[in-house]
């Protein structure tokens, strides 16, 4: 499975102001992706769309079965805007 940012500008930035530690784990964590494309820790939040929890960090992405690619909307620290308005990140 392939793994791409929905909007690679916006990744690098939110990936970039990332901890080294948090870095690290959503790497990890995006390697897991490209195996398994709904690992166990994964929570549906809507058809096709899920978030990825490592950590304080959450990664929300959208699954295209048919084109076998994972594109990821957002990596966010967790907190209660959160899930508000996650849809715009795939816009």
């Amino acid at each position: 499975m392939q793994v791409k940012p929905k909007n690679a500008s916006r990744f690098r930035h939110e990936f970039q102001s990332l901890e080294r530690q948090d870095r690290e784990r959503v790497f990890e964590a995006l390697k897991t992706l490209a195996e398994t494309a709904v690992p166990q820790n994964a929570i549906c939040l809507e058809k096709n769309y899920y978030r990825l929890r490592t950590g304080g960090i959450r990664v929300i992405y959208q699954l295209i079965k048919e084109e076998d690619l994972i594109l990821v909307g957002a990596i966010l620290k967790r907190n209660e805007k959160t899930y508000k308005d996650w849809k715009r990140y795939f816009r």
